[in-house]
């Protein structure tokens, strides 16, 4: 086997290359213990040169790479086909935080798809399940220690898999699987968890659960010593080969944390619910920057294999203090003013919870209810009203939007959003209400909320916008893959939070690489999507980094939030619905090896008419070695810009020529924009199958100026009859002088009408230009609408085409002829 240290840069393929964008469909096993080293393999397609493993979170590091060049089928040692497989030493640092790392591999050629890699407390052993041995019935359950994590596959659809282990009475068995949260490309994995006890009795059993919805977990206290076991097997029994991680022990699983979060830098009492023993209480030092804070549950039996969500804040906690059921009862005293967090639990069918805060006439806040996001039950409703007001006087909170949350734009469901948010303005001095209940009216003991009540937050945010034709593959192109001495391009997509910014914007690039740097247009109001190149420089080093995208004002010194925001879409199911949404706040970026080729493009001399087209000259520039094709699309264009299908230039050929089009109502102004070449051949790429021999690059940015028409024609409304001639007359408003002489002739002619003259010589001083008509015997009588002047402008030295005009032609029988029987 051949190994690659991280540390040394080896180049393998000679003067560039082009092996076919990575892909990378899983890794096995999905995790490992944290302060161990563990052996994990990458399995996809096109991972013939892997260079490193890029990590989104810290604790984790790739010691060492190596193909794997044998695999097992069916209990059979044979090939491995060439780059789908490789090796990977992960060391796991002892301090690593427990749950999901993100990942991604770099190759020559670019970067995989983000997957995940899960760091958990306990050692792994595999289940190894085989037609010898099976584990499907108790009586052959592989027996493990306690607090263990079981590596497991759902083999086939009906697949049960057992698991023994033995316990003291009064212990606490809890289980917990991950197989969900791993994240798959397509599929839903949904197991099911259940107890028993030595003789068979089922104990408890569980499917979906609120705190990781299709990823069980459940806790019981054992009644006596003995033999337990534990089963895992698909929820509908229709698994289809799902990878599982499966925490086995008698550590504490909480359902929920109360209260949910706390000011920051401050120590929190909190209690632990969900625990089968009753519910406990610790103290945590929440740290001092604002945000999530993973709390992990800890005592006598064992650490938690994942941690809850609990929320730090720059404000106070205010807790529930029952009974609240009715404003009416409130005392309004101590009343807090905003900003705080209000902290409860709906603990009965039913139950209601009240708080009274003061506000000041126009004062604004944003309430937001943190519940599904922390894996609570509550299906909450919140709403606010005054004291003493009328009942019709109150406001009522709706779920929210991903951009609310800071989230890019998503197809699926985003859990996150079924929380309310309520934008409260206060009208008046006083005393108000704030309400939460469960929308269903459920309740019980771990139905935990957190309500942050503070003023809206700013925010203008990047992400890569996803397009139609990735609907099966969302991550195509969610990374920026580019090779020395060339470009790659990609849609920024913008959106906001609060109230928008009107003033222009630009974009920076953080921590890019030496040797990249980013070329984009500047952000005007109302832009949703902007062309950003990338480009490195010739001696750029081949590499990966995670970098950002932000925004700022182009003048003055406007304050908002702002920064790169990707939602990875994961476990697709259905009609390309996503059922794991993974934000991450930055950017893979990497620097490849060289590319086969590169695109040059003529920089337009003269500008693109309204409503009309021009042809844009490139040339393909290809390295000694690579005679492929090289197909050239648009990726972004301005609005009212309409560009030809792309063009492929075949191995014998340099250069082609690109049409673009000007609607009627294309915006006139100056824009940057660039051509993007990619590797093979045929119509449209698809970028959802993406993966055979696809190399992108982009051209270098270039002006393309919009302009209203040179010409502007009034076609009067004109007849002829069949078997005759007649004159059409184009009166002429010149609005852009032209030097020399202009070609022009009708287009959009009904079926058997034809020009007598096709083409007529117009200049920049004629009034009017005329054609002479000729109706055959194939022209239907009739009313015509649409006849329009075609022109063409040699504009410095280039063609410049234009529609101008709206005309009606009436097509008459000839006079005199006899109509037919």
């Amino acid at each position: 086997m051949k190994k690659y240290f991280l540390a040394v840069s080896v180049c393998l393929l000679g003067s560039f290359a082009l092996a076919g964008t990575p892909r990378l469909a899983r890794v096995t096993p999905p995790g490992g213990t944290r302060g161990t080293e563990a052996t994990v393999e990458f399995i996809g397609r096109y991972l013939d040169e892997p260079k490193e493993v890029l990590f989104y979170e810290s604790g984790i590091t790739a010691t060492a790479i190596e193909k794997v060049e044998t695999t097992t089928l069916n209990g059979r040692t044979v090939p491995a086909d060439a780059g789908t497989r490789i090796r990977v030493k992960f060391q796991i640092a002892a301090d690593c935080p427990l749950g999901a790392h993100g990942l991604r591999l770099r190759t020559a050629d670019g970067l995989t798809e983000y997957v995940r890699f899960f760091v958990g407390p306990f050692p792994v052993v595999e289940e190894n399940e085989s037609t010898v041995f099976r584990n499907d019935k108790r009586d052959g359950a592989k027996a493990i220690p306690v607090n263990t994590t079981v590596f497991g596959r759902i083999g086939e659809a009906a697949d049960v898999d057992n698991y023994a282990i033995e316990l003291k009475a009064g212990d606490r068995l809890s289980a917990e699987v991950e197989a969900f949260r791993l994240g798959v490309d397509r599929g839903l994995p949904d197991l099911h968890l259940a107890f028993y006890d030595a003789a068979g009795t089922k104990l408890a059993a569980v499917d979906d659960t609120a705190l990781f919805v299709q990823d069980p977990v459940l806790s019981i206290v054992v009644p006596k010593a003995g033999t337990y076991h534990v089963e895992v097997r698909h929820g509908m029994y229709n698994g289809t080969g799902e990878q599982y991680r499966l925490h086995v022990g008698t550590f504490s699983r909480p359902t929920a944390i109360y209260p949910a979060g706390g000011p920051a830098g401050e120590e929190l009492k909190i209690a632990i619910l969900g625990d089968p023993r009753g519910k406990w209480n610790q103290s945590v030092k929440l740290p001092a920057t604002p945000g999530d804070f993973p709390f992990v549950a800890t005592d006598a039996g064992g650490t938690c294999p994942s941690p809850n969500r609990l929320r730090v804040s720059p404000f106070p906690n205010v807790l529930e203090a029952e009974p609240n059921d009715n404003p009416a009862s409130l005392n309004a005293a101590n009343a807090p003013s905003l900003p705080v967090a209000f902290n409860g639990i709906i603990d009965k069918p039913g139950d209601v919870d009240c708080f009274v805060f003061k506000a000041r006439k126009g004062e604004s806040f944003r309430f937001h209810c943190l519940a599904q996001a922390l894996g609570s039950p509550v299906d909450a409703a919140i709403w606010i009203k005054p004291l003493n007001g009328r009942a019709n006087a109150i406001q009522r909170a709706a779920d929210c939007r991903p951009n609310q949350l800071g989230y890019a734009p998503a197809n699926g469901l985003i859990r996150e959003t079924h929380d309310p948010i309520l934008e409260f303005t206060a009208p008046a001095d006083g005393d108000y209400v704030l309400g939460v209940e469960d929308e269903r009216g459920d309740g019980g003991a771990d139905f935990v909320y957190r309500i942050e009540a503070a003023p809206e937050t700013n925010g203008v945010y990047t992400y890569i916008a996803p397009e139609p034709e990735n609907q099966n593959a969302p991550q195509l192109r969610q990374a920026i893959v580019v090779a020395p001495g060339n470009r790659w391009t990609s849609q920024i997509g913008i959106f906001a939070t609060g109230r928008p910014f009107n003033g222009e914007l630009e974009l920076v690039g953080v921590n890019l690489p030496k040797g990249v740097t980013i070329s984009a247009p500047k952000l005007t109001p109302g832009m949703t999507r902007i062309p950003v190149v990338f480009e490195a420089s010739a001696d750029a080093k081949p590499q990966a980094a995670l970098i950002d995208l932000a925004l700022r004002p182009v003048k003055g010194d406007a304050k908002f939030d702002t920064g790169y925001r990707q939602t990875i879409m994961l476990n697709a199911y259905g009609n390309n619905d996503y059922y794991l949404h993974v934000p991450v706040a930055k950017l893979a970026l990497t620097v490849t090896e060289p590319a086969p080729f590169r695109v040059e493009v003529e920089e337009p001399k003269s500008a693109l008419v309204q409503n009309g087209e021009m042809l844009v000259k490139f040339k393909v520039v290809r390295r000694e070695g690579y005679d492929g094709a090289v197909t050239v699309q648009m990726d972004w264009r301005p609005s009212g810009i309409n560009t030809a299908t792309p063009v492929t230039v075949p191995a014998s050929k340099t250069e082609g020529e690109y049409l673009l089009g000007a609607s009627r109502n294309a915006t006139a102004g100056k824009y940057q924009i660039a051509l993007t070449a990619v590797s093979g051949s045929g119509g449209r790429i698809r970028r959802n199958n993406d993966g055979t021999d696809r190399t992108y690059v982009a051209s270098k940015p270039f002006a393309l100026t919009i302009a209203e028409p040179h010409v502007e024609a009034r076609i009067a409304r004109t007849s002829i009859e069949r078997g005759k001639t007649a004159t059409i007359v184009c009166k002429l408003n010149h609005l852009q002088a032209f030097e020399g002489k202009a070609e022009a002739t009708l287009a959009r002619l009904p079926r058997g009408v034809e020009l007598v003259e096709p083409i007529r010589e117009i200049t920049a001083k004629d009034k009017e230009v005329s054609f002479t008509l000729r109706a055959t015997s194939e022209a239907l009588v009739g009313n015509y609408q649409g006849v329009t002047l075609d022109i063409t402008v040699m504009d410095k030295g280039q063609k410049i085409r234009q529609l101008t005009g709206y005309g009606q032609l009436r097509i008459d029988t000839e006079r005199g002829a006899k109509p037919k029987n």
